[in-house]
């Protein structure tokens, strides 16, 4: 009857999720769900459920350390870089002591009724849990939607600024312009004129603003002039699309159809999130990264989506912890 349950909720949580991406696949929420439904996947074929935030918990906790690493080399011992190690290592100890501590698995722990000890170690094995699964969500979530295929005919392209390597443009931000430039001609063959908006602001250590250097890297690749509205005050994502939206609206473009955002892979999905909350029609698209700067910089795109939904990051955390206080409770030895 359990495995016929589980199968029932799979089916109910993929239906939910299919019917919000055809909505609007811009939502994290459809990540929770596919989570949700690989979860009771996991349960229906005998799986223990502490399993999948086990994993999910060790992948995060080696992404922390190497992105902690990584940086470390070439920006030195600052606190965001030791911050980042030091917490990576925090949670491959917690899964890696409570794996131990429970030995061959909580379910068979607690089908023989655990000890103090025993105990312990599943509550230290849930306490990576919650970000972990928020991880496991939001990476589904944006491999998902980087499945969606872009509307046709955007009122105009925008392009994210990424930041100028000696008042040059370089190859990450190459990489974008040549996508956004690749999406303006496609449109201008099928006979649809649209503008494209380089966007982003000068750095303190810059000589220009990167919209500058954007538009004079369009044009030397074959972009006219007058299909390029230069944005060059941004300093954020949000600023980016906020400010780009107030040049299409002066130009009277600015709720003519959607736009097309193009940015890294590794940012659509953040990127499409942003643009939802301060309601902003996009579908946002990305140009290819270096496969080795992927995973760091994945990991604070993560970081930074959970700044978005603060509250429903607490209420969730709130949620797991009451979880892992219950199964203690349930499980302690009478």
């Amino acid at each position: 009857m359990r495995p016929a349950l589980d199968l029932l909720l799979v089916v109910a949580l993929l239906g939910l999720a299919v019917h919000l991406a055809r909505a609007d696949p811009r939502r994290w929420r459809i990540g929770v769900l596919l989570l949700g439904a690989l979860w009771a996947v996991l349960s229906a074929v005998g799986v223990d459920v502490l399993v999948l935030p086990q994993v999910l918990s060790v992948v995060l906790g080696l992404l922390f350390v190497g992105n902690g690493l990584r940086l470390l080399r070439p920006q030195g011992r600052g606190p965001t870089n030791v911050l980042a190690l030091l917490l990576g290592i925090a949670i491959l100890t917690a899964t890696a002591v409570g794996t131990g501590i429970v030995g061959s698995g909580a379910a068979g722990a607690i089908a023989a009724v655990p000890t103090g000890p025993e105990v312990l170690g599943i509550v230290v094995l849930l306490l990576p849990g919650y970000p972990a699964l928020a991880f496991g969500s939001f990476a589904l979530y944006c491999l998902t939607y980087r499945r969606h295929r872009a509307r046709a005919e955007p009122a105009a392209v925008v392009v994210l600024g990424s930041g100028l390597v000696g008042g040059t443009v370089p190859q990450l931000l190459a990489h974008r312009l040549d996508a956004a430039a690749d999406a303006w001609r496609a449109e201008r063959d099928r006979g649809h004129e649209c503008l494209l908006v380089p966007s982003g602001g000068q750095g303190d250590d810059e000589p220009m603003s990167e919209g500058m250097a954007m538009t004079a890297y369009l044009m030397a690749h074959g972009i006219p002039q007058a299909s390029v509205a230069t944005e060059d005050r941004a300093t954020t994502t949000e600023e980016n699309l906020l400010l780009s939206r107030e040049i299409l609206r002066s130009r009277g473009i600015g709720d003519a159809g959607p736009l097309r955002v193009v940015t890294s892979n590794y940012h659509v999905g953040r990127a499409a999130l942003l643009a939802r909350r301060l309601g902003i029609d996009a579908d946002v698209t990305g140009g290819p990264t270096a496969w080795y700067f992927v995973p760091s910089a994945f990991v604070r795109e993560f970081l930074a989506a959970l700044t978005l939904h603060p509250r429903t990051n607490l209420a969730g955390l709130g949620v797991w912890a009451a979880w892992t206080a219950w199964l203690a409770y349930a499980v302690l030895p009478v």
